[in-house]
């Protein structure tokens, strides 16, 4: 015998769809009638329309959950819910919810589908049989302990049973007696419902207190009167708002005292809260605190004790439940709650607890700002110090190379005199001897000179100021003229940008990145150098290309060291300084310089500058170089 089955599919993905009619139409022995959806709420509006058999329903949906779907909805057939996941808690919350089954779409299959399908059915069944006997002995249930009238037009009692004049609180009534002979029912919506004839419900309030809740029905000859005592349901509903004030009040309470940073915050968020949460006064007092003078009655010694953070439990003193707050054997808080009574009410605890952790985070929080304190006067101190170090060394460093140079100015002028006089004398050891010394000395004076224009470069003597790059390379090209003639070098410059700097500094720069292009050249090829610059965002980038030696890619860092030389002296001359000069200036322009391998011969080398110079830091003194020295005169002989 074929059966009819109705199944509404909700299920947003065509390919699912197909698959479970496809799998719906080879049922045998069914006549499957098949309705779609892909949002629940084309779903739950095909609903209020015919309702179907049984409901495959996909559990994500793109409007809701197939669980919202089930607790919005309420269907009143088979429900199996299918989810892409095997997730045990979904499933759990689909049989809340009134689903029958639950499938997984990967591992469904036509047999396992038609076994779920006729489970969720039978469930169902059975369990609309169950709700039906449920509701049946329910009825029987209150026919016997609900109050039960049946009044006329005029309203008069035609009948009633015992619990009818239990829960009125009139013994007396009885057939025949006007039912508004209860003055106190006139002052309720029963008279009006009852005097509408087409039935409603109405609350009413007893003299004794309790609450009644009437339905009305019309019935043959008048009107049936339902009457059960709802004071129960009513006080537990006023119970659960109490709570849920009391909790929503906790919850505001503890985002409140996560936020507070100091003790002084913790204390106002409690005296803030507890009136309304506790119904009572509030009052945290940090150790060492003294009572206010509203509170100078209480001054006892017991109450001092936990002032002072003494051990023990709460006591209640004076009308004052008082309760000391420590932490780690120390003290961080005593709590003071009045008119609690004997013993706290049931938030206190908790009320004490939120207060008591966020007293100990506070406290850490203080101590971490105060600690931070210290630190950042250590550190301008130690700036401070430093700074003057600077000075000093600076001032050192300008003294010194006076001091050095001047014996090394007497040693190369007595040997250039010693040349000069007793050269023709002396053989050709003697003369190679003399020209080492010379030689030694005048790398010692330039060596020094070097290292001089090094503890100089962060002095700002000389303030930033708008300079257009194009004039300074000029006036750097200049400079380098007799370099230049010397090596038949040919130095290209494009367009170049004016930005805030220092142009003595940038005039070093220039001067030692495009000497050593010049100097740097292979044997017999005469220096080509290009010089370009590109704006990138809020950036200048730089770009110096050469023909000559190049640096191997591993010493492409190294040769930003101070004093790292890739080349003897006798090939190249210098220091090792020039290149670490140049990053100093740079870094110190907020920018960044390094080496890149070129695509042919030579050395190709970038830097970057923003846009602004960095900020200098106002509350730094500025350093003012030293004056040098005058060259003090040496005597030729």
């Amino acid at each position: 015998m074929t059966r009819a089955l109705h199944v509404l599919v909700v299920d947003d993905s065509p390919e699912d769809t197909a698959t479970y009619l496809r799998y719906l139409r080879g049922w045998p022995d069914w006549q499957v009638t098949i309705s779609q959806a892909s949002l629940g709420e084309e779903a739950a509006g095909m609903l209020r329309g015919t309702v179907p058999d049984l409901i495959l329903l996909d559990y994500q949906l793109p409007d809701m959950t197939g669980i919202e779907f089930l607790q919005e909805v309420r269907p009143d057939c088979a429900v199996v819910v299918l989810t892409g996941v095997g997730d045990e808690e979904i499933a759990v919350q689909a049989m809340r919810a009134g689903a029958q089954d639950y499938l997984v779409k990967g591992r469904l299959t036509p047999d396992t589908l038609r076994r779920s399908a006729l489970s969720a059915l039978n469930t169902h069944g059975l369990s609309r049989a169950l709700e039906k006997a449920s509701t049946q002995q329910a009825a029987l249930l209150r026919s016997i302990t609900d109050g039960v009238l049946l009044v006329d037009a005029p309203l008069t009692i035609v009948n009633l049973n015992p619990a009818a004049r239990q829960l009125l609180g009139a013994d007396d009534l009885s057939a025949g007696t006007p039912l508004l002979r209860l003055d106190w029912l006139n002052g309720t919506a029963l008279p009006d419902v009852l005097r509408g004839g087409a039935g409603g419900s109405a609350d009413l309030l007893t003299p004794q207190g309790r609450w009644l809740h009437a339905r009305v029905f019309p019935a043959e000859g008048g009107q049936t009167v339902y009457l059960y005592d709802d004071t129960a349901r009513r006080e537990i509903e006023t119970r659960e708002r109490e709570h849920a004030r009391q909790l929503n009040g906790l919850y505001a309470l503890a985002a409140t005292l996560n936020a507070a940073r100091t003790r002084r915050e913790v204390q106002r968020a409690a005296r803030d809260a507890a009136p309304d949460l506790l119904n009572s006064d509030a009052l945290l007092l940090l150790p060492g605190e003294p009572l206010p003078e509203s509170l100078s009655a209480l001054q006892d010694a017991a109450l001092l004790g936990h002032l002072r953070g003494a051990p023990g439990s709460a006591a209640q003193i004076g009308g004052w439940h008082v309760t000391p707050l420590t932490h780690d054997g120390d003290p961080v808080g005593t709590l003071l709650l009045r008119g609690t009574g004997d013993t706290p009410g049931p938030l206190s605890p908790t009320f004490t607890q939120l207060l008591h952790t966020a007293l100990v985070r506070a406290a850490l929080l203080e101590r971490v700002q105060r600690d931070r304190d210290t630190l950042e006067e250590r550190v301008l101190g130690r700036t401070a110090a430093l700074e003057r170090s600077n000075r000093d060394l600076e001032q050192f460093a300008h003294v010194a190379s006076h001091d050095l140079k001047e014996p090394l100015r007497t040693i190369g002028s007595f040997t250039q005199l010693l040349q000069g006089r007793y050269g023709p004398h002396l053989d050709a050891r003697a003369q190679r001897y003399m020209e080492i010394i010379v030689d030694g000395a005048q790398r010692m004076s330039t060596l020094i000179d070097d290292v001089l224009a090094i503890s100089r470069l962060h002095a700002r003597a000389t303030p930033p100021t708008r300079t257009d790059l194009n004039v300074l390379v000029r006036d750097v090209l200049t400079q380098l003229q007799a370099l230049l003639d010397e090596t038949g070098g040919q130095v290209e410059v494009g367009p170049l940008p004016t930005l805030t700097l220092n142009p003595t500094q940038f005039t070093q720069l220039f001067l030692n990145l495009i000497g050593n292009a010049l100097k740097f050249g292979r044997p017999g090829v005469p220096p080509r150098v290009r010089l370009s610059a590109a704006q990138v965002g809020n950036t200048w980038h730089f770009t110096l290309l050469d023909n000559g030696i190049g640096v191997p890619a591993e010493y492409a860092e190294r040769v930003f060291v101070i004093f790292q030389r890739l080349h003897t002296r006798d090939q190249y001359a210098g220091n090792g300084i020039g290149l670490a000069l140049c990053r100093r200036i740079v870094e110190a322009r907020g920018g960044r310089i390094w080496l890149e391998p070129p695509p042919g011969d030579g050395t190709e080398l970038h830097f970057i500058l923003p846009e602004q110079p960095p900020h200098a830091d106002p509350d730094l003194p500025s350093v003012t170089p030293p004056q040098p020295l005058p060259d003090l005169p040496h005597r030729p002989d």
